[in-house]
């Protein structure tokens, strides 16, 4: 098979947790489903692994169902501003389900697998650990947002320049929140944004040099994500100035949380692994 999930990917971490209980036991529980799938790739009788793969499906589309309705419940109670947004998603990945059952008795086993696994990586792992996200920052106290905020050892890439440049992006963004009350705001703001959109684009540059070195296969994967950073930082520092206090904290809070801490754990970790796996 040309595609495997990586099983790191499917461990639960804490950093996971939306702040809800009855979805965060949700969440965990499709991890649960998603590694069972992981299993049966290893599984060496294609009678049994075909069995086990239609079990597997089936269960994640009726729990996938149910969970789904009960995050647009929970969205709907707290008025998530991008609840609509979300539902396509949520629309998107039942389709992709139905798919694969709809097309199961034709395909064959590498077929059924490749099509499972890019389901759980592109719409499943990444749709809990970036989408869903946003709803545990929407729901944060701005305060606790504040207080939280910065670089953390457990971010560590263990790659001494690729992590001296991550701190400098958090110290940069840091700054955006130490000057919401001054009655420059919006110019202030501005520049430390652009500040922070150069050195972004300074250091994902590096990192691609640093991916090219080492012969990294997914380089160009990671550089379309890295444009889809720049491309989603650019466009908020146009929407600033018609932007109200209380919602560019939350924006910019958002944004750092996906575009910094979701793509090191996410997606830098991933570069880390591979050397490991290698060597």
């Amino acid at each position: 098979m040309d595609f495997e999930i990586d099983a790191e990917e499917l461990i639960w971490k804490s950093e996971y947790n939306i702040g809800n209980l009855q979805i965060d036991k949700e969440h965990q529980q499709l991890f649960n489903i998603a590694r069972k799938a992981f299993n049966v790739n290893k599984l060496q009788d294609e009678k049994t692994k075909l069995q086990e793969l239609k079990s597997i499906i089936t269960e994640l589309f009726e729990y996938v169902g149910q969970h789904f309705n009960d995050e647009q419940k929970l969205m709907e109670r707290i008025k998530y501003p991008h609840l609509k947004d979300h539902k396509k998603l949520h629309v998107q990945m039942i389709d992709m389900l139905k798919k694969i059952i709809k097309d199961f008795n034709t395909l064959e086993i590498a077929q059924i697998e490749k099509r499972l696994f890019l389901f759980i990586d592109d719409y499943f792992v990444k749709h809990i650990i970036l989408e869903d996200k946003k709803i545990q920052l929407w729901q944060t106290p701005l305060d606790e947002l504040r207080k939280n905020f910065g670089w953390k050892h457990v971010y560590s890439v263990n790659n001494s320049k690729i992590d001296q440049e991550h701190k400098q992006l958090f110290d940069i963004a840091k700054e955006a929140f130490k000057t919401v009350d001054d009655k420059d705001r919006n110019k202030k703001i501005k520049s430390i944004l652009v500040e922070l959109y150069d050195y972004m684009k300074t250091h994902f540059s590096d990192e691609e040099t640093y991916m090219q070195e080492v012969n990294y296969p997914e380089l160009q994967n990671h550089k379309k994500i890295h444009k889809g950073i720049i491309s989603e930082l650019n466009s908020f520092v146009k929407e600033l100035p018609n932007l109200k206090p209380e919602v560019f904290e939350k924006e910019l809070a958002i944004i750092i949380d996906l575009t910094l801490v979701q793509h090191i754990i996410q997606e830098d970790r991933k570069i880390i692994r591979w050397q490991q796996s290698k060597s």
